[in-house]
């Protein structure tokens, strides 16, 4: 799984009403990603995310993969653009799984692995360079908040904790998603979306710190090229062979 996915809430239930109303109103933008390991100049991993037309299609450039986030219809649709299969898995499941790992890590006996399914910090925000900080003794987050639209910094975030879920789900030795939800949380309150953010991490003092930065670059128009992707997305969806998401998950 890229790295910019692992750094990408509640449940809320929505009528069939609501959600036309907001497939609607919902705004089309893309969010350009890349990740650099600590000391690396060139990027771990590449990709973008597209809204468009109520739907979150998220591409990663090597290896080739698309994850299609459709929250009407409650579901992530997962494709393998090299082995041409697709999978799906409901957000009732992700977050099944989420509050699974929830009430494993609460009960662990190690209290750095036990903070981990309720994590708090230490929070500052510096108004003049935009620079959020989020810090504890296992986890530091700097992230640099670009000011946007309430329609496009709302859909972003919602998008963003329930990928932290989802990418959990799918690479449960990965972190577990609640850090990273508490900094969405903390980006939303300031009105804005990431446009970058360094990651520290070392749950003891004996662990090799993992240090990353996510770069995140907001347009807020689509051009003719992310709609040509986005048609060739919907093209995987309608050809790509079907497979369990355990089939999806055991192939990567």
């Amino acid at each position: 799984m890229p790295t910019y996915r692992l750094l990408a809430a509640a449940l809320v239930l929505f009528s069939g009403t609501a959600l036309a109303g907001e497939a609607a109103q919902a705004a089309d933008f893309r969010v350009d990603n890349a990740v650099y390991v600590e000391g690396q100049s060139q990027p771990q991993s590449q990709g973008v995310t597209i809204f468009y037309q109520g739907l979150v299609y998220d591409f990663l450039n090597e290896p080739a993969e698309v994850i299609v986030f459709d929250k009407a219809h409650r579901r992530f649709t997962l494709l393998d653009v090299t082995r041409h299969v697709r999978s799906e898995i409901s957000v009732d499941d992700v977050q099944a799984f989420a509050n699974r790992v929830k009430q494993r890590l609460s009960g662990h006996p190690n209290p750095n692995v036990k903070w981990l399914a309720d994590p708090s910090f230490e929070e500052s925000f510096n108004g003049e360079t935009s620079e959020l900080t989020l810090k504890s003794p296992s986890i530091t987050y700097r992230a640099r908040v670009q000011a946007t639209v309430p329609a496009v910094a709302a859909q972003y975030h919602e998008f963003s904790d329930w990928y932290a879920e989802f990418n959990h789900t799918l690479n449960p030795k990965s972190w577990p998603p609640f850090p990273r939800m508490m900094l969405n949380a903390a980006i939303e309150r300031y009105r804005g979306v990431a446009k970058e953010v360094h990651l520290w991490a070392a749950l003891g003092p004996n662990d090799v710190p993992t240090q990353i930065t996510s770069r995140h670059q907001l347009a807020v128009q689509l051009g003719p090229a992310d709609t040509r992707r986005v048609a060739e997305a919907r093209e995987y969806l309608q050809n790509f062979q079907s497979v369990s998401f355990r089939e999806y998950r055991q192939g990567k």
